[in-house]
């Protein structure tokens, strides 16, 4: 590796940092680098992409800009770095319209999930904010919408519960935590911001994480079962600090 540096540093996710992308620049003098890389594209370790001339740090700007989504006073990350992501997205948008995307890059070699693409992009070049985002507006594959939720409530952890979020870290390995408490969610059919907000913050606490009051009462409705658990959880006698 020739340069590289975390795309998270130093700016508004840095807390994220540990678990943020990395923009490697890959010597051309040693292809072993690449081939290690595409002979293990099932590891979904991000994607290549090359440039005839390139700056490392307007490509940091580009990428930078585009991470952060700010939607109804909401943000979460776009996860550009995951492959099947860009892929995706690459596939779906117009050709004119990957340069807004691509930036400086010329092309872009990403596995899918199932084989590799290869996407051009026909004017590289820098490309400031503000500009049109035609690659939020498609729909994701649940396998992808899983990792981007999951991915988002990480950050949502990190930056409201940093404590216990870290101390958990010590004993459990985030995303697969995170993957335990989406399928309760789901179980419940607990699908709101509200909802997944609420059952994370509680169940970082091990003396709530297994209160009676989660278990749903039979016949009891979705909305019902939401209404008990916060009005026992969120009581003075339940209730701990994160």
């Amino acid at each position: 590796m020739q340069q590289y540096v975390n795309l998270y540093q130093n700016t508004a996710v840095a807390e994220m940092a540990e678990v943020g992308p990395w923009l490697v620049l890959l010597s051309e003098s040693n292809p072993s680098q690449i081939q290690s890389l595409l002979d293990s594209p099932e590891q979904n370790w991000g994607w290549l992409a090359s440039a005839e001339q390139l700056d490392l740090s307007l490509l940091i700007q580009h990428w930078r800009e585009r991470m952060l989504i700010e939607e109804q006073g909401q943000r979460s990350l776009y996860r550009f770095q995951d492959n099947r992501v860009i892929a995706h997205h690459l596939r779906e948008i117009e050709e004119i319209q990957r340069p807004i995307l691509l930036g400086p890059l010329c092309s872009a070699l990403c596995w899918d999930g199932q084989c590799w693409q290869c996407f051009d992009n026909p004017r590289p070049g820098q490309y400031p904010a503000p500009f049109d985002t035609p690659w939020l507006a498609i729909a994701e594959p649940e396998t992808v919408q899983h990792h981007i939720s999951r991915h988002n409530l990480e950050l949502w952890l990190w930056q409201n519960h940093s404590k216990a979020t870290a101390d958990l870290a010590e004993t459990r390995l985030l995303t697969d935590w995170l993957d335990e408490q989406l399928e309760k969610a789901r179980g419940w059919n607990w699908h709101s911001e509200e909802q997944l907000h609420f059952l994370l913050r509680h169940q970082l606490d091990p003396a709530i994480a297994e209160h009676p009051a989660w278990t749903p009462a039979k016949h009891e409705t979705t909305e019902a079962h939401f209404a008990r658990v916060s009005t026992i959880l969120s009581g003075d006698t339940v209730r701990k600090p994160l």
